[in-house]
């Protein structure tokens, strides 16, 4: 809400120039990494068809755009209107909405170990909990899911942008940071799939745990598994791995090598992101159910050697099952 102060156009008052003239500078610097964005956006604009296909790679998966993933027809054309009406949302699940593996038993040894999903741009609530289901399935453990809602494609790549370019993602990530944060204070491990966008608030809750004292004691129990990443940058603390013998937090990205937002995300900016990133060069798609869930699981993407493929089906990696530090930076 805009606000008016009288006093602010006084001659005593020195404020309005300081404001306007800080205002203007953020908006001069801002035109550098904006112009770096949409550059690398144009140059891999050929492949943006290939986002949504092909729609059914995997005969059993529950694509996100096809109506017979859904409940009802009406369910998904509320899901793809969502993606195309701009218009701001609620949350569907801030971390307390579990989705279980069908006739799952939660065994008291692995309660202390918390799962997440965040979902990336234009996912309405019943699309989020079909990937989240998806995920579930695929890793045979509880996921909490953290729904980032979308306000429209237009409005959601622009904030994307803005989280990325000009680093102003508080406010897409701030409400996941909360969640993540407190999971870490109660349990022994912590483990976010993040899909798409989800790499940018990922980015973000490594940013401020590891300037946070009280949280710097157990970003070691943090996991993130970046799966067509969008973000410019997710980095570790190097005297925290000194200490534990891995990566602090632990990181690892899977990519396909003709998907768009992995191509402007992670494959574009390897340099100045943490962690083992394994890919596939001529698989095409971005969408989580169809084009990546399945292919993670067989070990397309890594040979079965990254730590993520070891959770597949209900498995555990061993304590030494971490991909050796690689200090690119």
């Amino acid at each position: 809400m805009s606000q008016y102060h009288p006093e602010a156009l006084s001659p005593s008052s020195g404020n309005l120039l300081e404001r306007t003239g800080r205002t203007a500078g953020s908006i001069v610097r801002g035109h550098r990494p904006l112009g770096r964005e949409l550059l690398n956006a144009v140059v891999n604009l050929p492949i943006l068809p290939w986002i949504l296909f092909p729609m059914q790679p995997e005969p059993d998966s529950h694509s996100e755009f096809l109506p017979g993933s859904y409940t009802s027809l009406w369910e998904y054309f509320s899901a793809i209107a969502q993606v195309v009406v701009p218009t701001e949302r609620k949350s569907a699940s801030y971390g307390n909405l579990a989705v279980l593996p069908p006739d799952y038993i939660w065994p008291q040894s692995k309660r202390q170990t918390k799962w997440f999903l965040i979902n990336g741009i234009c996912t309405s609530p019943s699309m989020a909990l079909l990937e989240a289901r998806e995920v579930a399935l695929a890793f045979q453990r509880p996921i909490h899911l953290i729904h980032t809602p979308t306000a429209g494609f237009v409005r959601d790549i622009a904030g994307a942008l803005n989280a990325r370019a000009l680093r102003k993602d508080g406010r897409l990530s701030r409400p996941a940071y909360n969640v993540v944060r407190n999971a870490l204070l109660s349990h022994d491990q912590v483990v976010l799939v993040t899909y798409s966008q989800g790499a940018i608030v990922a980015s973000y809750i490594a940013r401020k745990m590891l300037k946070d004292p009280q949280l710097r004691e157990h970003a070691h129990k943090l996991e993130i598994y970046s799966i067509g990443g969008a973000a410019d940058s997710l980095h570790i603390d190097y005297a925290l791995t000194a200490e534990h013998g891995h990566t602090v937090p632990y990181v690892e990205h899977f990519a396909n090598g003709k998907d768009f937002f992995a191509r402007v995300g992670i494959l574009a900016k390897y340099h100045s992101t943490s962690g083992p990133i394994f890919f596939v060069a001529e698989r095409k798609g971005h969408m989580l159910n169809p084009h990546y869930i399945k292919g993670i699981v067989r070990g397309d993407y890594c040979d079965g050697r990254s730590r993520l493929s070891k959770y597949a089906n209900g498995g555990e990696p061993g304590v030494d099952d971490y991909i050796p530090f690689d200090r690119r930076r």
